[in-house]
């Protein structure tokens, strides 16, 4: 059994994929027997545990069969987030962003100031054997660190964002040497790892793909009722949308009779209506969902659509979605990872901008709808499998099996 602390900005209950992979990682570490503390950013209704508060007391109370999630308060720097928010301009807010970096070390110091005071006592009492922070902002490693030198123990770093999309550039190279003394690192893809390797280029690094949390056995769906398709997530980029659609569109202009229903299951539905509307393509818009209704509506559709956004090195849908085993389109391409991890799955991924192409695949899925691949070839994509790999890290780095190179 192991004790670990894990940090990430984004609370696990905040809607949205920033919260997921840590605080997945952190619930299945802890069914399997380890004590987990997960410090976070402030819960979805706003709650924290403040400096004051008897944290011993309450680490002496907790049920350990589930993490201990450690809500923390921003507080002060008013500065630094009101240049990330956008309220200050030009050259001010450039000033403003240099400086938080130079001296603060990210741009959330208003959170490092909530969570500092509580990192000496976590030290003391909870006793870590290692810290695990994920890179969605410099702050968090920093905190890691911190908290590694409280407690005498190593830290891993998760690196799960495009560095280059979140450290502004004249600062990469300079927060990376600052960063560079963890014990190990892991990566949430081979693309994030060939960044990573040029940032930390003596860290032993370690690819864990985020996971679903089951996958089912999808049977095979009926070929000749409504066609139905489900676009997931973010948008990125409008020219994009329009494209899918005019896709869509022009599969449903070949005259086949075959009626189609889009879902779009995400935070921009008035776009994606509006998009919609003007090529002509039924949507039905059902908002953001859980992981588990998300997850269900996806396994029953015909096929599953996303719009790829090149400053993300991976998708998280794209794991999501080849886990439930339907075929995917993407518009308008995608990585050589993404297409050789549905390979591994026995999963269909159509990637094409040629709107003639792209109707082509529709009609070759609806026509014969498939089953999805085999329940057993699609298990690894699971947060318990891929946990699994997780722990192997942390513990090989406890006992000194993951030093740096």
């Amino acid at each position: 059994m192991m004790r670990a602390v894990f940090i990430n900005h984004c609370h696990p209950d905040v809607p949205h994929v920033c919260g997921l992979r840590a605080g997945r990682f952190a619930h299945t570490l802890a069914e399997r027997g380890h004590r987990i503390v997960l410090i976070t950013g402030p819960a979805p209704d706003g709650s924290v545990v403040s400096a004051d508060a008897d944290l011993a007391g309450m680490l002496a109370d907790h049920d350990w069969r589930r993490p201990f999630v450690l809500p923390c308060a921003a507080t002060g720097f008013d500065q630094a987030r009101r240049a990330r928010n956008g309220e200050i301009v030009g050259i001010g807010r450039k000033l403003a962003i240099a400086r938080s970096y130079l001296f603060e070390g990210g741009m959330f110091p208003d959170w490092q100031s909530g969570v500092l005071p509580l990192l000496p006592e976590l030290a003391d009492h909870f006793r870590p054997d290692v810290v695990w922070g994920t890179f969605g902002n410099t702050d968090t490693w920093k905190l890691c660190r911190r908290l590694a030198h409280h407690a005498g123990c190593p830290w891993v770093g998760d690196f799960k964002d495009n560095w280059d999309a979140f450290v502004p550039i004249g600062f990469r190279g300079l927060m990376a040497k600052r960063l560079g003394d963890m014990a190990a690192m892991t990566v949430l893809s081979t693309a994030h790892c060939d960044q990573a390797d040029v940032l930390f280029p003596h860290t032993i690094k370690t690819v864990i793909y985020s996971g679903v949390e089951a996958v089912g056995e999808g049977d095979a769906l009926d070929p000749g009722g409504p066609l139905i398709l489900t676009l997931t997530g973010s948008i990125y980029d409008r020219a994009r949308l329009d494209g899918l659609m005019a896709s869509l569109a022009g599969w449903l202009g070949r005259g086949g009779g075959r009626q189609m229903t889009l879902h779009y299951a995400g935070n921009e539905g008035e776009l994606v209506e509006r998009a919609a509307q003007a090529a002509g393509v039924p949507v039905r818009l059902v908002g953001y969902l859980g992981q588990t209704e998300l997850h269900r509506l996806q396994a029953s559709a015909h096929a599953n659509l996303y719009i790829y956004n090149p400053r993300c090195l991976l998708h998280h849908k794209a794991l999501e979605l080849i886990a439930q085993g339907r075929p995917i389109f993407v518009y308008p391409d995608e990585t050589a990872e993404v297409r050789s991890l549905a390979a591994e799955a026995g999963v269909s991924l159509f990637a094409d901008a040629d709107p003639a192409a792209l109707a082509d695949a529709i009609d070759m899925i609806a026509g014969a709808p498939p089953a999805a691949p085999a329940e057993a070839r699609r298990r690894p994509f699971t947060w318990a499998a891929r946990a699994g790999v997780l722990e192997t890290v942390l513990e090989g780095v406890i006992t000194g099996g993951g030093a740096r190179s």
